[in-house]
């Protein structure tokens, strides 16, 4: 990471030193966490994104071979009946990159960075990716409409082409709020005050149908985090009104993330009794989903 990064430059920047500290874990029964010393390690690892084709996986990470705040992408592909070891993706730098995405095709990946030349604090990017080599292009900034003056998080592609992301660069409800964007648009929707609140709304991921929206919301300053997972769903067009998940093993959870080819589980990342590191990727059974 290059230069000093505030506070509020990425939702993940949070969970590091003492922040992690206070985020305690509450009385849970104790969870496994994803690949223990492979993805989970002392580190902490943040927002698990698996492709369509089930044979690589992409996360976020902090401090992982490298300095304590630094925030990476890494990758892990199938080699044939196994997996490749734990690397930084392709496209790395030592610039913030993180909040990894597939495209539902599976043939580009999208991400944020502070990298240089961009609209802001962090912006997000569209990176091309071949399914059957695993092969990353260039990455490229995902223009205007999508990117702020202020910081855009944790974007997630939609089945119809739109883009779900966070931003605090946009105006809204308070600081971040999740928006959507379509094609050809001039500038993201809000999703409104069903969804949105005065305090920090980000990292939604969608089932594979995009009929259920899971996202983290809550409180994130210098000495506060507290956050939990929230799901609303999709009726005749419109999301329902967010309400509590009810998963979650501490009083820090951000990340969740869907398998596309597994509604029933959700992957989230927190401090739990048990884990590796600073946050684990843990995965559990989705409350209402059909086993």
């Amino acid at each position: 990471m290059h230069g000093p990064v505030s506070a509020a430059a990425c939702a993940a920047c949070l969970v590091l030193g003492a922040l992690v500290s206070r985020a305690n874990a509450i009385g849970a029964p104790t969870r496994a966490s994803f690949e223990p010393g492979v993805v989970s390690t002392a580190a902490a690892e943040v927002r698990l994104a698996i492709s369509p084709d089930g044979r690589q996986m992409l996360w976020g990470s902090i401090g992982r071979d490298a300095p304590a705040e630094q925030q990476d992408i890494w990758e892990r592909h199938r080699i044939g009946d196994g997996w490749s070891t734990p690397a930084r993706v392709s496209f790395d730098t030592d610039a913030v990159e993180f909040d990894p995405a597939f495209s539902t095709d599976g043939k580009t990946s999208y991400f944020h960075s502070d990298r240089a030349g961009g609209f802001g604090g962090t912006d997000i990017y569209v990176v091309t990716r071949d399914p059957a080599t695993f092969a990353f292009g260039t990455p490229v900034n995902a223009g205007p409409a999508i990117n702020s003056k202020g910081d855009e998080w944790a974007p997630t592609p939609m089945r119809d082409g739109g883009l779900l992301f966070s931003s605090d660069g946009w105006g809204g409800m308070g600081k971040h709020d999740l928006f959507i964007t379509r094609p050809g648009a001039a500038r993201p929707t809000d999703l409104g005050p069903s969804i949105n609140t005065p305090d920090e709304d980000f990292d939604a991921t969608l089932s594979s149908d995009g009929t259920t929206m899971v996202f983290a919301s809550g409180v994130m300053t210098d000495d506060k985090a507290a956050t939990r997972l929230y799901v609303s769903r999709k009726n005749h067009g419109a999301w329902s009104p967010r309400q509590p998940l009810g998963l979650g093993c501490s009083d820090f959870v951000i990340g969740p993330s869907f398998d596309p080819a597994d509604d029933s589980t959700l992957a989230y990342s927190a401090n739990c009794p048990g884990g590796k590191g600073r946050m684990d990727i843990h995965r559990e059974p989705m409350p209402g989903a059909s086993p």
